[in-house]
């Protein structure tokens, strides 16, 4: 819940942004849950921009990433044009390797933000834009 605080406060400094959806993927989730999670809240019309936040204890990181690039992939395949831009903050059990395989995958829409402050506050900056 405090990643939602966090976002709801970096959007007050964006013409008062508010969270749209929230979803918890739990501990452990492989990247196929990673997937259809992020399927679904890319269906959300009041979602503007995606905050993936993770601190990565029983959730490995590179997994989280893994799921990115497959949801992006999966949607596409369908036809689906995914124009939410996602913002990415991992840390924490294989991080390294999940932050190479997001930078590696090259993803147009996908930033790549170190900080739980700074990803909120790009989030929320990119939500206000849409």
């Amino acid at each position: 819940m405090s990643t939602l605080d966090v976002v709801a406060y970096a959007g007050e400094a964006h013409g008062g942004v508010k969270p749209a959806n929230f979803l918890d993927i739990g501990g452990g989730a492989s990247a196929a849950v990673m997937a259809n999670g992020l399927e679904i809240i890319l269906g959300d019309p009041d979602v503007k921009s995606v905050f993936v936040n993770v601190f990565g204890g029983i959730t490995a990181c590179d997994e989280v990433a893994n799921g990115i690039v497959q949801a992006l992939q999966l949607l596409k395949d369908k036809g689906e044009d995914v124009t939410k831009p996602l913002v990415v903050r991992l840390d924490g059990n294989n991080a390294e390797l999940g932050r190479k395989i997001l930078s590696d995958a090259n993803h147009p829409l996908v930033q790549r933000v170190d900080t739980m402050d700074g990803a909120a506050d790009k989030a929320a900056e990119l939500a206000a834009a849409k």
